[in-house]
This record gives structure tokens, sequence and C-alpha cells, in this order.
């Protein structure tokens, strides 16, 4: 390896290289720094192959196969426990049974008596009916919550639109003599003018646009109309 190169190099590689800090970028100072002992050591110490060593190593002691698992505990035998009693033995070929027992029970009387006296099983209990129960016929909890909420934003609402009125109430003001006469002035101005463009209009209306010219104007001037005549009237007129 060049050395002019490696005393420039300030990387730590994973292999047994040993690297010159320096962080000028000059060969001499890398030389110096060799010479000093003051040359870099790589700090990825683990980077090969795992940690360092304790202690003597020896080859023989390797991690083997389930060495770290716990060894079971001795198998024991089992024994089933018995549910039932164990039932008597089967008699033998010599044992000879017990022969002519006799019973002066009647079967059928006791048996008789034994349904007569006996206590009637309980049927299923039924369910209890529909109208019998308390909440019957009364309005479920939930649509009152409803009914509440919804009652109470109408009256949020009419409560704005009153405070709205009142507010525009207050801005409004009645309209002066002079100021219904001055719109009255302008109205007719504006009459005038539309007239005179109306009245400039050919005599031969055979397209669809002179049609609409002519009843747009037409229009215009009937809204003057009523306008002046609606201010003409003696009514109080407001403003906001």
């Amino acid at each position: 390896i060049n050395a002019e190169y490696m005393g420039c190099s300030t990387f730590g590689l994973q292999n047994t290289t040993k690297l010159i800090n320096n962080e000028s970028g000059t060969e001499e100072a890398g030389f110096e720094s060799k010479q000093n002992g003051t040359a870099h050591v790589s700090a990825k110490k683990h980077a090969t192959f795992g940690k360092e060593a304790i202690g003597e190593i020896n080859p023989d002691q390797f991690l083997k196969k389930r060495s770290s698992e716990k060894a079971a505990p001795p198998a024991a035998r089992f024994e089933r426990p018995a549910v039932k009693a164990a039932r008597p033995k089967v008699p033998n070929r010599s044992e000879k049974p017990v022969m002519g027992l006799t019973t002066e029970k009647n079967f059928i009387v006791a048996n008789a008596v034994d349904n007569i006296l006996a206590v009637p099983k309980k049927g299923p209990k039924e369910a209890p009916s529909a109208t019998q129960r308390r909440q019957f016929g009364q309005v479920p909890k939930y649509l009152k919550k409803i009914k509440k909420e919804i009652s109470d934003e109408y009256a949020y609402i009419n409560e704005m639109n009153k405070q709205e009125a009142a507010a525009e109430h207050e801005r409004m003001r009645l309209m002066t003599d002079e100021e219904k006469a001055d719109i009255i002035a302008g109205l007719k101005r504006r009459w005038d003018e539309t007239h005179k463009v109306y009245q400039a209009l050919t005599f031969n209306i055979d397209t669809v646009t002179k049609v609409q010219r002519k009843e747009g104007l037409e229009v215009d001037m009937e809204q003057i109309e009523k306008a002046i005549q609606k201010l003409s009237k003696k009514e109080y007129l407001c403003v906001c």
C-alpha cells in the first residue's frame, strides 16, 4: 500500500490494517502521528467475530444442541382415579344361586299409590305479558331526551330570530319626503332614457334578437312605472 494514500486516510475498516489519523490531509502529519504512537485505532471492537473472549479459550467447549434446555422431571407411574366403586367379582362355576325368593308386594297397587301421591311437576315459567310490564304505555327515556333536545334547539333558533329582528328594527328609519322626491325623479329620468331607446327601435322586428330587445325594454319600463306608483302613495317607508 502506498504510504502517501494510507497516511491521508481517515476511514476505519474491519480488517487488521492500522490506519493513521490525519485530519489535516498532509503526509507529514500522518508520518509524525505514526512515529509518536498516536495512530488511529478502529473503534469497532466487535465488528467481525463478536465480543472479546474473557479467559482461556477452549475449542472443545462450544455451544451444543439443546445444552441450554432444562432437564425434564423423571416419569412417574400414572394411576387413573377410581370414579365408581368396583363391581363384585363374577361368581365361580361351583357356586349355586339362591333360589325360591318371593315377595308379597303388589306392584300394581304400589305404582297407583305412588302416582296419586306424587307432586305434579312444574312446567316452564311463562314470560310475563307485555301489557303487564311497568313500562307499558309510557314514553321511552331516549324519546324524551330527543324531544327535549329538539325543543331546546327550536327555542334557541326562535330567540336568535327575535334578536336579529330587533337589531334590524333598530337600524330602520322613516324615509323623508326629500329622499322620496329624489328617488322618484331618478326613476323618471331612467324611464325617459329607456323610452327613448324603445322609440328608436325599428318597425320591422324580424329577428329573435330584436324581439328580445323590445321585450326587455318593455319589462324595464313596466317595473319603473310600478316603483314610481308605490313611492307616490302617502305611506310610511322605512330604510335600513
